[in-house]
């Protein structure tokens, strides 16, 4: 624990008391409900009870579905959602303890191809920092010590020197999964003393090649004490060979934009622990609507209990994993064993330099009248855009925007469908390399 990150936690903690503790109650909550199974359930259960009361009351789509269970509620994807969008919402009016006049829009990566946004009010927007903070301590890292995020920033999400001096957080722009940008990263973490990374789960693979092959110098991370891994499957390789060959642990993290935190690894084993202060979950079969066994591959379905001025209800998040019975070393909580679904193919620009597949994603989604996409690969320079679009589609952006990643001299084409298809397990998959390199 450094003094400057105690410095500006506690300044962090002293502001949010003097503001009614209104990310400490959450923090607090979760804490609570993830220690001990019999009384969390009794919380998650009340709070529960209070967003489908709200959800029936307040929102179009949901008032006819008023005093019945969670399981007679429909379950809904991202399609659904967006197609129901302002029936689903909730007017502002009707949100309890909103701070703004204007709601949260929370854009989501398109990672499925289906790009979407969410609102958001003032008091998930808390339970969000809560959960970040909790799950980031139950591996060892206090907030605000020093960070490096390591992500595509863009110009729709960045942030300020003031922002990342506050909350200790060193950005690094993976846009290029090149040795440079991996020696700025060796290179700012040495001269900060930064003690975790958080990245994306097919970045660490191309760290560790820097490393094995050697290019970089592993001795300038000897201050790295935990690396976070987030967005896609970590290879179980990699995790494997940086705690073995240099004794750096990867944990990773599951979590979505449209939600936040669902479930979070520990250092010393390899199974995710279910955020159940925040979700109800429940693990469904592939092919229908029913749980699935424990053991069994099936399909992951939460209700958000936070989000009232955007219901999440039995939200299918288009990922699939192997439920667990609790034991006393999850408090008595169900767990995942397995999680699976989540894992993107590396793109090559025209140049062979690999590039991170969420480029495509975080660009994707700010484009007007994209309902969903899929970029291929199809050979070393060849490329093809499979969208399906609304009115407001600009061609002549998208081209220009996808050409910029991959090279000028790209034999790009952009093909028009009507949907995209989606694999067995339900999840349509956003990028495809067919190029053998």
């Amino acid at each position: 624990m450094s003094f400057d990150g105690f410095c500006k936690r506690t300044l962090y903690w002293t502001n949010d008391f003097f503001h009614d503790k209104k990310v400490r109650k959450h923090y607090d909550e979760i804490k609570k409900v993830m220690d001990d199974s019999e009384k969390g359930k009794e919380i998650q259960l009340s709070n529960l009870s209070k967003l489908l009361d709200h959800a029936t009351q307040y929102s179009e789509f949901y008032k006819k579905y008023r005093g019945k269970s969670l399981y007679e509620f429909p379950i809904v994807n991202k399609t659904k959602l967006i197609k129901n969008y302002d029936n689903i919402s909730v007017p502002i009016k009707n949100i309890p303890e909103q701070e703004t006049e204007n709601i949260h829009l929370q854009k989501t990566s398109g990672s499925t191809g289906t790009p979407f946004a969410i609102f958001q009010d003032s008091r998930k927007r808390h339970r969000r920092v809560a959960e970040l903070k909790y799950f980031g301590e139950s591996v060892g890292f206090k907030s605000h010590e020093k960070l490096a995020q390591c992500r595509i920033w863009t110009n729709w999400q960045s942030k300020t020197k003031s922002q990342s001096f506050k909350e200790n957080i060193f950005p690094i722009n993976v846009s290029k999964m090149d040795d440079e940008t991996l020696n700025e990263l060796c290179l700012t973490v040495k001269k900060n003393k930064i003690i975790a990374i958080r990245a994306y789960a097919s970045w660490y693979d191309n760290l560790l090649d820097y490393f094995l092959s050697g290019k970089g110098d592993i001795t300038l991370l000897k201050t790295i004490k935990v690396m976070f891994s987030t967005s896609e499957a970590l290879n179980v390789v990699t995790k494997e060979q940086f705690m073995n060959k240099y004794n750096i642990p990867i944990v990773e993290c599951y979590a979505n934009e449209e939600a936040g935190i669902m479930a979070h690894q520990h250092i010393d084993d390899s199974i995710y622990y279910l955020n159940h202060a925040s979700y109800i979950f429940e693990i469904l079969k592939l092919d229908e609507d029913v749980p699935a066994e424990y053991g069994e591959l099936g399909r992951i379905v939460i209700t958000d209990l936070y989000n009232y001025a955007f219901p999440l209800i039995r939200y299918d998040t288009g990922d699939t994993a192997i439920l667990q019975k609790g034991n006393k070393n999850t408090n008595g909580w169900d767990y995942l064993e397995k999680l699976y679904g989540r894992r993107l193919d590396l793109i090559y620009d025209t140049k062979g330099n690999p590039t991170h597949p969420m480029n495509f994603a975080r660009i994707l989604k700010n484009l007007p009248g994209i309902a969903q996409w899929q970029f291929v690969q199809k050979d070393k320079t060849v490329y093809e855009l499979r969208i399906n679009t609304r009115e407001d589609f600009n061609e002549k952006r998208t081209l220009s925007e996808v050409i910029s990643i991959i090279g000028e001299d790209a034999d790009f084409t952009i093909k028009y469908v009507d949907e995209i298809p989606v694999l067995a397990s339900g999840k349509r998959k956003p990028v495809i390399c067919e190029y053998k390199k």
